[in-house]
C-alpha cells in the first residue's frame, strides 16, 4: 500500500469546508466591500470637486490682488 493511501484527503476536506462554510459569508462581504468602494469613490468626487473649486477660487482671488493697481498718488 503507497504512503498516500495514509493521509486523508486534504483536498476534499478543503473544498468541502469552502462550499459549506466559507463560500456564503465571502460572497456576502465582497458584495458588502463593493458598495462601500462605490459610496467611498462617489465621496471622494464631491470631496475632489469642492477642493478644486476653493483652490480656483483662490487663485482667482490672488491673481485680483497681484494685477489690481489702485491710484499711485
Amino acid at each position: 500500500m503507497p504512503f498516500k493511501d495514509y493521509l486523508p484527503d486534504f483536498k476534499g476536506a478543503l473544498v468541502g469546508f469552502y462550499d459549506e462554510r466559507l463560500k456564503d459569508t465571502i460572497e456576502q462581504k465582497s458584495t458588502e466591500y463593493k458598495e462601500i468602494l462605490t459610496k467611498f469613490q462617489q465621496d471622494n468626487k464631491k470631496f475632489q470637486h469642492a477642493v478644486l473649486i476653493i483652490l480656483l477660487a483662490g487663485l482667482t482671488l490672488t491673481t485680483i490682488h497681484y494685477f489690481w493697481k489702485d491710484e499711485e498718488l
